[in-house]
């Protein structure tokens, strides 16, 4: 089930994962950037199903979520994502206390939430997330791409995004993100989960994302950090291309009674990288908070 939430002037879309008749504790999934409420395919979502009612959240300009037209870069900002998520979380569950689990982009939110927005976080969980939105990798390059004015913003369109881009394409181009790139590819239900992603990201505003990646590297709340009393889980792995290992670490340092889970080996798809892993990391941490 689809709902689009009117948020200040900007759309915010939830998908219901599981049905509406689920009681239990709510869970809200944090896709990261360029994702969407697609993203989250079975396998990944079973765990956090079986906790309660669970929502896959849009970020904020992600297809098909929008921005409000005239919305500027400048209007990028942690404070921002925080109020629009934390209202949208409050229409759709009222005052219930939820656990936020982020991928990337995603786990920052959820890290900026449990800082700013207490009253409605019980648990969190990054995975792949960060506190500094300078990234390394492909999505480094981008990010130097966009900030070299008209001629590089064409080439991040054209490279981001190439023009009759199919599905097949769609899953190749994945290898970015993951450090042992074979397990991945091997991992069967890998490809329903680009499968699935692939319909929004063909309608992604280029736009938005050339806003993101343009501010993302000046957002750091590495100050907000100490001010997380939620139990946190975060898991990151070891060779991740795109977020170095040690902000994981800072993270885990800097929060008090956070749990680190560095998965040896893995990129920054940990889910598909290191299946089991992974698993193990999180139903184990679930059943102990």
């Amino acid at each position: 089930m689809i709902q689009t939430l009117s948020i200040d002037g900007h759309q915010i879309v939830a998908k219901r994962l599981n049905p509406m008749t689920t009681l239990g504790h709510p869970t809200f999934l944090l896709h990261g950037i360029g994702g969407s409420v697609d993203f989250w395919s079975d396998d990944q979502t079973q765990i956090f199903q079986e906790q309660g009612p669970c929502y896959a959240m849009s970020l904020p300009g992600h297809y098909p979520a929008t921005f409000p037209i005239g919305f500027r870069k400048e209007q990028i900002t942690a404070t921002l994502i925080v109020e629009l998520i934390a209202k949208a979380i409050h229409e759709l569950v009222g005052d219930h206390p939820v656990t936020l689990a982020g991928l990337s982009t995603g786990g920052f939110t959820a890290l900026a939430l449990a800082a700013q927005a207490p009253q409605i976080v019980s648990r969190v969980i990054s995975i792949s997330g960060f506190h500094h939105g300078k990234w390394s990798g492909w999505l480094g390059f981008f990010q130097k791409l966009v900030r070299g004015g008209r001629i590089g913003q064409g080439l991040f369109k054209y490279i981001y995004r190439r023009p009759n881009l199919t599905k097949v394409g769609f899953n190749r181009q994945w290898f970015i993100y993951a450090n042992d790139i074979k397990a991945m590819y091997a991992y069967p239900h890998f490809r329903s989960a680009t499968d699935l992603s692939y319909d929004n990201f063909m309608k992604l505003d280029l736009e938005n994302m050339i806003m993101y990646f343009t501010v993302m590297p000046n957002i750091n709340i590495r100050e907000w950090l100490p001010h997380i009393s939620a139990p946190m889980l975060v898991i990151a792995g070891d060779h991740d291309p795109i977020i170095p290992p040690a902000q994981a670490r800072l993270i885990q340092k800097m929060i008090p009674h956070a749990e680190l889970e560095m998965i040896r080996g893995g990129g920054h798809m940990l889910f598909a990288e290191r299946p089991l892993e992974y698993q193990h990391a999180l139903r184990h941490w679930l059943k102990h908070h």
